[in-house]
C-alpha cells in the first residue's frame, strides 16, 4: 500500500464526494464520522466539524498542518483531527483516513470486543472521550500497521493508500461484523445487523396538543422499546443528541415531549425536533448496539456524566455550526 498524495483543490473536491458517498452507503448520520487526504506539501485535507454532507462544500473543507497542527479559516475541523494527523505521522503509506459510524462494526464496538476480518484481527481500541488526547492515544496504538480499527462506544477508523482503498475497508469490515453477530445472536432477531436504514420506519404524527413529531418503527427501535430497563446512550452520538438515556413510556405522549425521544412499548420512538429522522436512524443504530451486544458478551453503556457533556458540547457546538452552513447553503 502507497500513499496518494493529491494537490489541495483535487482533495476538497474528492472529500465532498466522499461525505455524500458516506452518507448514501448508511455508514454515518447527519455530520457524524469524518473523512481526511494526505496533501503534498506536508498537510492533510479534512472533514470540518458539525456540518452535515448534504451541506457540506469544498470551501469548508480544512487543511491542518501536519508538523504544528495549525490551521485556518472560517471553518473548525473536525474534533478528531487529532487522530489523523498522528496516523499520517506514524504512517508514510497512508493517504486516506476514514472515520464512520456504522451499524453493525458500532455494535461490536459498543461491546467493545474485535473481530477477525479478511485481512487479520480489527481490535477494539480502548474507551475514551472524544476529541481528547486520550482517545488519540487508544486509537492510534490499537491500530498499529492494520487497515482500520474499532473505537469503543463509538465507530471505525480505516486507513488506505487511497480513499477508495480505505472504502474498500470499511465496507468489508461491516460485512465481517454483521456475518460475526448473526452467527452468535441467541433468540429472534428483528433484522440484519446491516440492514440498511428505510425511510419508511419513518411517519409524521402529531400529538393531542398539536404538537408534530415523527414516529419510528424501525425493526430494532421497536424491539427496544419493548424490553423493559433503563435505556442509556451506548453510542456517542446518541449520547450528543439525547444525553445518558431515553425516556421509556407504556403509553403515547398527549403533549410536547419532555425531552427529544421518547421510547413507547409497542409503538415505537417519538421525537421532536429538527434532527427527527437523524435521530432516528441513531436511536436504531444504539438499539441494535445494546441488543446485538449481547452476542458479544453485551454492550457497554458510555458513563453518564460523560453523556452528559457530550450532550452539552453538541448543543452549543455542533448544532450552531449546522445552523450556520445551513445558512451559508441558503445565502
Amino acid at each position: 500500500m502507497s500513499a496518494a498524495v493529491v494537490a489541495e483543490a483535487e482533495a476538497r473536491r474528492g472529500l465532498v464526494e466522499s461525505g455524500l458517498r458516506l452518507a448514501k452507503a448508511g455508514l454515518v448520520a447527519r455530520s457524524w464520522g469524518n473523512l481526511s487526504l494526505r496533501l503534498d506539501g506536508g498537510s492533510m485535507a479534512v472533514t470540518p466539524s458539525g456540518i452535515p454532507y448534504a451541506d457540506l462544500r469544498e470551501d469548508m473543507i480544512v487543511i491542518v498542518d501536519l508538523e504544528t497542527g495549525e490551521w485556518s479559516g472560517a471553518w473548525k475541523p473536525t474534533s478528531e483531527r487529532k487522530i489523523h494527523r498522528e496516523i499520517y505521522l506514524r504512517r508514510p503509506e497512508v493517504g486516506a483516513i476514514v472515520h464512520t459510524h456504522q451499524d453493525a462494526a458500532s455494535a461490536c464496538a459498543a461491546a467493545r470486543a474485535s473481530v477477525e476480518a479478511p485481512w487479520g484481527k480489527v481490535p477494539c481500541a480502548a474507551y475514551a472521550l472524544p476529541g481528547t488526547n486520550a482517545i488519540t492515544r487508544a486509537v492510534v496504538e490499537a491500530l498499529g500497521p492494520r487497515p482500520a480499527v474499532l473505537m469503543a462506544n463509538h465507530g471505525v477508523i480505516a486507513v488506505g493508500g487511497t480513499m477508495d482503498s480505505a472504502f474498500e475497508t470499511i465496507l468489508a469490515l461491516e460485512g465481517t461484523c454483521a456475518d460475526r453477530l448473526a452467527a452468535d445472536f441467541r433468540g429472534t432477531m428483528p433484522e440484519r445487523p446491516d440492514a440498511q436504514w428505510d425511510p419508511r420506519w419513518l411517519s409524521p404524527a402529531m400529538l393531542e396538543d398539536g404538537s408534530p413529531i415523527i414516529v419510528s418503527r424501525a425493526p430494532f427501535t421497536l424491539a427496544w422499546a419493548d424490553e423493559e430497563g433503563p435505556k442509556r446512550a451506548f453510542l456517542d452520538d446518541l449520547a450528543q443528541l439525547a444525553g445518558p438515556r431515553l425516556a421509556l413510556s407504556k403509553r403515547k405522549p398527549a403533549r410536547g415531549l419532555p425531552c427529544h425521544v421518547v421510547l413507547v412499548k409497542n409503538l415505537g420512538a417519538f421525537i421532536a425536533g429538527p434532527d427527527a429522522e437523524a435521530t432516528a436512524m441513531v436511536v436504531e443504530k444504539n438499539a441494535r448496539a445494546e441488543i446485538l451486544g449481547r452476542a458479544l458478551g453485551g454492550a457497554k453503556p458510555i458513563p453518564a456524566w460523560e453523556a452528559r457533556l457530550m450532550r452539552f458540547v453538541y448543543d452549543k457546538s455542533y448544532a450552531r455550526r449546522a445552523a450556520k452552513a445551513k445558512y451559508a447553503s441558503a445565502g
